[in-house]
């Protein structure tokens, strides 16, 4: 399978779905990667199947403050430039690029960092959502070490930062600073054969299924039944929007009060870099780590937490996480509790 033309589009509309309003909008990703498959030549997705037991997979992400990569968009060839150092540092080719967080802004960048690397990408992911935090992936609980952490600027500036799973993130931020809040990061580098218990497998091919989904179908409600169908989700409700005051980085409670066949049902959702929760009447419907969506009705896009406006008319659902974040390990890390709710977790069960 290849990305490129159309592919790209629908792997974007899956991304943001799975970002669960988080993770930054994909949308906002698809002309670096329409641009870097223009320049590059489509990018291939291959399982780890398919490569060499020894070889390297690089996981890739932009790593800064979001508002800043609104006007310092970088190049994407920041991923040449780590590629070229992990070599070098490993003594091992790099076999392909492993995108970080499937969910949002950063799956659809991962397409334009592969193109630039002229690398494969996995057919997994780190996360098979959107988290923030550089330690809320697989590979952590697996046990791999992000060191080292390669940083790269769009002027091949190059930081390898040595400090253990405690500091990694913060050094590695102390250091993106310095590159003036912008740059391309790579840690938890390790072989193929580490790959098969380290990722969520299928990632890609998810987001380009759901993606694909949302264009068949005839309405947006449509599309939200077609994807909680296909991947046994939950349909939660159709409604507005009557109270929202999302503040990125903050816990803030949204209201949405039911529209047709659910009138007369009121639901808080729970707001922070993502969905956090959905509940009704005391009861909690959806948490994290499973992935609660909000689509706009009208627009047809996956909202962004930051997006969330008094008066939207939209249409919530929830599909399963990863298995991986469903044991105490898991929960321990990206849990209720590990975003500050005090929730039990119930997961999402297909009805």
């Amino acid at each position: 399978m290849h990305l490129a033309g159309g592919r790209l589009r629908d792997f974007a509309r899956g991304c943001d779905v799975l970002g669960g309003g988080g993770g930054g909008q994909a949308r906002y990703a698809l002309p670096l990667a329409v641009h870097a498959v223009e320049l590059n030549g489509p990018v291939q997705v291959v399982p780890a199947t398919e490569l060499p037991a020894n070889g390297l997979v690089m996981p890739c992400t932009f790593l800064g403050a979001p508002a800043i990569g609104a006007e310092r968009i970088g190049t994407c060839r920041e991923a040449a430039t780590i590629r070229g150092h992990v070599e070098r540092h490993f003594g091992q080719p790099v076999v392909a690029m492993l995108c970080n967080e499937i969910g949002g802004f950063h799956g659809a960048a991962s397409v334009a960092l592969a193109a630039h690397a002229g690398l494969p990408m996995l057919d997994a992911d780190g996360m098979g959502r959107a988290f923030p935090g550089m330690s809320r992936v697989a590979m952590h609980l697996a046990g791999v070490t992000p060191d080292p952490v390669v940083l790269a600027d769009e002027h091949d500036r190059v930081v390898a930062v040595h400090a253990g799973d405690g500091w990694a993130e913060r050094m590695a931020r102390s250091v993106v600073v310095g590159f003036g809040d912008r740059g391309v990061s790579s840690e938890y580098v390790m072989t193929v054969d580490q790959v098969a218990d380290a990722v969520i497998t299928g990632s890609v091919s998810k987001a380009l299924r759901i993606g694909e989904l949302i264009g068949a179908a005839a309405s947006v409600p449509d599309a939200a039944r077609a994807i909680v169908a296909e991947f046994d989700g939950v349909l939660i409700a159709e409604g507005r929007v009557t109270a929202a005051l999302p503040e990125p980085g903050r816990h803030t409670p949204a209201t949405i009060e039911g529209t047709g066949a659910d009138e007369g049902r009121t639901l808080r959702l729970e707001v922070g870099h993502e969905y956090l929760a959905v509940i009704e009447d005391g009861q909690v419907l959806a948490t994290v780590p499973d992935i609660i969506t909000v689509f706009d009705t009208y627009t047809g896009e996956a909202l962004g937490a930051e997006e969330l406006r008094y008066g939207q008319r939209v249409v919530a659902f929830a599909l399963p996480c990863p298995d991986v974040w469903r044991t105490p390990a898991g929960l321990d890390l990206v849990g209720p509790a590990a975003f500050g709710l005090d929730l039990p977790y119930r997961p999402v069960v297909a009805s």
